[in-house]
């Protein structure tokens, strides 16, 4: 059985996670955080010492269910080069942006309770995508001269940069176009002689 207290802390997590993806950090006030989430003013300050205590709790999870999320997607059976493909055409929110990536444009990211578990995802994507391209060059799927570090930190650039542009145009086409871009970037270092599925 979930104690009382523990239960609200959870409320203020829930709340705050919901909060950092709909209005980002500088204008989540702790008022609108206790309102969301329906815990008092006294549960909040006996479970966090403050906004950033409870933001980064909150990021914790976020960053933590993100990076699951990303895992079993890479975890398949599927080509290393598919499993980008597929990464890339992940359903996203255009206007909404990345749960965590959209935090980075706010000044607060400085502080390490906010940047670090963005960075934890960020390096988590690039990590698998790197390693995809590694996989796909000992395969001769990709051309032998092709910097694998180079190309992913492409990769991951092009996806957040796709929310910048979708929501500067108020597109969820700019976002759909953008990945079709990625795909075929993708598909044009592929070694033109070799299988995309690995063996």
């Amino acid at each position: 059985m979930v104690k009382r207290e523990d239960s609200k802390r959870s409320h203020l997590i829930d709340a705050t996670k919901d909060l950092l993806w709909e209005c980002g950090y500088e204008a989540m006030s702790p008022r609108l955080i206790v309102e969301r989430s329906g815990a008092g003013q006294g549960s909040f300050y006996h479970h966090f010492a403050g906004k950033l205590d409870l933001a980064k709790a909150a990021l914790d999870e976020v960053s933590a269910e993100e990076i699951s999320t990303l895992d079993r997607l890479f975890q398949t059976k599927k080509g290393p080069l598919e499993r980008i493909e597929a990464y890339l055409r992940v359903p996203r929110n255009a206007f909404k942006g990345c749960r965590l990536g959209r935090l980075v444009h706010e000044s607060a990211i400085e502080q390490d309770e906010l940047r670090l578990p963005i960075k934890a995802y960020l390096d988590r994507v690039h990590h698998h995508i790197s390693a995809c391209l590694r996989e796909a060059k000992l395969a001769g799927m990709i051309k032998q001269d092709m910097d694998t570090e180079s190309i992913a930190s492409m990769f991951v650039a092009i996806v957040q940069g796709s929310y910048v542009l979708a929501r500067a145009d108020q597109s969820t086409s700019t976002m759909k176009s953008t990945m079709d871009g990625a795909v075929s970037m993708l598909r044009a270092i592929t070694n033109p002689t070799s299988k995309r599925t690995a063996r």
